[in-house]
């Protein structure tokens, strides 16, 4: 709703309003009515202005009915004022202003209705003219205009609209203009905001675009932000957010100030896993120490042997813990959900079986395959796939996945018309065969050679023709065989999507050339060979692949989510972007992953656009 100064007609002035209305509209656009004893209630100013409106003719009658439109609009009644709006005969005929002020009304009840495009259809018509002859409504208008975009999901032009408006303006005071202005610039993703950045001609655009850019740069860490931040204000002196910066950042000293200082690692130090999540936790720790000496401080415990939670867990409390990291094990998570609530905020590292919320600071993070999953059945529908064939290994584990992508993909309303199972034991041919049904193929050969000469008949095999994509789940080197093989069995040219353990993290051209077309999920931090972080590690610790990378970056966001978690749970940031994928939090406080997408081009990893993922 566009705020306006709502005005309380009294019955005097509702009757100097006829008078002037028989001088013309243009008389009436610059009455100005003031406020008066006997003021008559907002209802009875409507009615009073419909009844007058009902008593005249043409353009005066539609210039009364405007004006009690409006009132309606700042009343709430939105649904009433498009019944009178319906009822103008020819909005073209009335004065300037009031073609003006009657597209706005259109548009306000478009909105209102959920019809972005018709709103945008009015504000951008012929009813809008020359807005140099407006002023008294240009920020009414330009802040229909960005609402309009927004909804049509067009965020540059929405922010170009809101920085038409002056901030000294009703319309910036009442709608926390620099806080919307925020807000939807740090919903751009990076390919958009550098668009809206090379379009920028004004100090204004050009200074928000700016600190776009250093807040998100330095997500990582929150006193590199605020740094960034102050840095900005010196040089941007004159900006608008200079002196009122948008509330988020104000917000970010409070965060900084109120973050844990004693964290408890709680980690099974002699399992693959739990080694490689605190070699990345320690990482991230020390390249925050390079920055500040402002770092928590770490208690680290042993839950290698650990098969009861509580007692390793108490003793990190009495240690004086204001956060606990762990654990990992789900059986242990899982122990820690069934308590009625926990005496300081923890970071789990799995997911417990029990979905429901019971305790408000237990947060839950992990390397969920489910929500690879997801996203992959994302990637495959917004391709316009709809029947899909899976591969999965034959163990327990990639039966369940397997079972789970049938679950999501029949919930979209996929079809599976086919499943296929390997041991990777020489059997890939005969996987193959059977999913794309060229052991039927054959078998109708064979009886077809019983009943005909050999020399009669030439036979090529042909594959089934209702499938649109595969789901593979191998890891590399099982996938260089299914690849090729599908290939050979004529299904070289169905797309296949896979999850992120089709990828070692491992530029090998040469091999990986069978792997080529394959689009797959992957973090962020495999897939990025120029992090200098990620550098450091590869010199300083021993070499990982895989799966011992994402625990890596599982342990870098443990680190770098410790003091976001209070952010992310009071919906100051709806998410972070982090070395695992964009983290976002659920209602039931779990940590949800996004990651971003790839394909094999020529034996290299590419990433591609996410379609998927609208990063924020």
């Amino acid at each position: 709703m566009i705020t306006r100064e709502i005005v309380k007609i009294p019955q005097q002035l509702v009757l100097i309003l006829v008078l002037l209305a028989g001088f013309g509209c243009s008389t009436m656009e610059q009455s100005a009515i003031g406020p008066s004893d006997g003021i008559q209630s907002t209802a009875e100013s409507i009615d009073g202005l419909l009844r007058l409106a009902q008593g005249r003719s043409g353009i005066e009658a539609s210039a009364l009915s405007i004006q009690a439109m409006e009132l309606m609009l700042d009343d709430g009644q939105a649904t009433r004022a498009g019944l009178i709006a319906a009822q103008i005969p020819n909005p073209g005929s009335l004065s300037g202003p009031y073609q003006f002020r009657y597209a706005l009304i259109r548009a306000e009840i478009a909105l209102h209705s959920q019809q972005s495009e018709a709103a945008l259809t009015w504000l951008t018509g012929d009813l809008i003219g020359n807005l140099e002859n407006l002023a008294q409504r240009v920020d009414d208008y330009y802040f229909l205009l960005a609402s309009a975009y927004r909804a049509n999901e067009k965020a540059t032009e929405a922010i170009n609209a809101y920085l038409q408006i002056s901030h000294d303006s009703n319309q910036a005071r009442d709608s926390g203009l620099v806080n919307t202005i925020w807000d939807s610039l740090i919903h751009l993703d990076e390919d958009s905001l550098s668009a809206f950045a090379s379009s920028a001609n004004s100090y204004e655009s050009r200074g928000w675009i700016e600190l776009a850019e250093v807040v998100r740069s330095n997500q990582s860490s929150i006193k590199r932000q605020l740094d960034a931040i102050k840095q900005w204000q010196r040089v941007w002196i004159r900006h608008s957010a200079s002196t009122r910066l948008p509330q988020l950042l104000d917000d970010l000293l409070r965060v900084w100030e109120e973050r844990p200082r004693h964290i408890a690692l709680i980690l099974p130090l002699q399992e693959i896993a739990g080694k490689a999540i605190q070699e990345g936790f320690f990482s991230a720790y020390y390249q925050a120490l390079a920055i500040s000496r402002e770092v928590p401080r770490i208690s680290i415990y042993d839950s290698s042997d650990v098969r009861i939670i509580f007692p390793i867990y108490d003793e990190a409390v009495a240690s004086g813990a204001d956060l606990i990291i762990g654990p990992l094990s789900k059986e242990l998570v899982n122990q820690l959900q069934q308590l009625p609530e926990l005496p300081v905020p923890t970071l789990a590292l799995n997911y417990a079986d029990d979905i429901q919320l019971r305790q408000t600071v237990l947060y839950q993070f992990g390397l969920a395959p489910e929500d690879e999953i997801a996203q992959a059945i994302n990637l495959a529908w917004n391709a316009g796939h709809r029947n899909a064939a899976v591969i999965t290994p034959q163990s327990e584990n990639y039966l369940r996945l397997q079972s789970t992508f049938a679950e999501l993909w029949s919930a979209r309303g996929g079809n599976l018309v086919s499943q296929g199972t390997f041991s990777g034991d020489g059997d890939y041919v005969d996987v193959i065969k059977r999913l794309m049904a060229i052991d039927s193929s054959e078998a109708r050969r064979d009886r077809l050679l019983d009943l005909l000469p050999r020399n009669a008949m030439e036979f090529t095999p042909r594959r089934r023709s209702d499938l649109d994509f595969i789901f593979l789940i191998a890891n590399p080197r099982q996938g260089r065989q299914l690849k090729p093989t599908l290939a050979f069995y004529f299904a070289g040219n169905i797309p296949v999507y896979s999850l992120p353990s089709i990828y070692d993290g491992q530029e090998n051209e040469s091999e990986n050339r069978d792997l080529d077309g394959i689009i797959f999920t992957v973090a962020p931090w495999v897939l990025d060979s120029s992090n200098p972080l990620k550098s450091e590690m590869s010199a300083s610790l021993r070499q990982a692949q895989g799966a011992l990378q994402r625990f890596r970056a599982m342990g870098i966001d443990c680190f770098r989510l410790y003091p976001r978690l209070k952010q992310l749970a009071e919906h100051q940031i709806d998410s972070f972007q982090g070395a695992t994928g964009v983290l976002r939090l659920s209602p039931n406080q779990q940590i949800h992953r996004t990651l971003d997408v790839a394909r094999f081009v020529n034996g290299i990893a590419i990433e591609i656009e996410n379609h998927s993922n609208n990063r924020n």
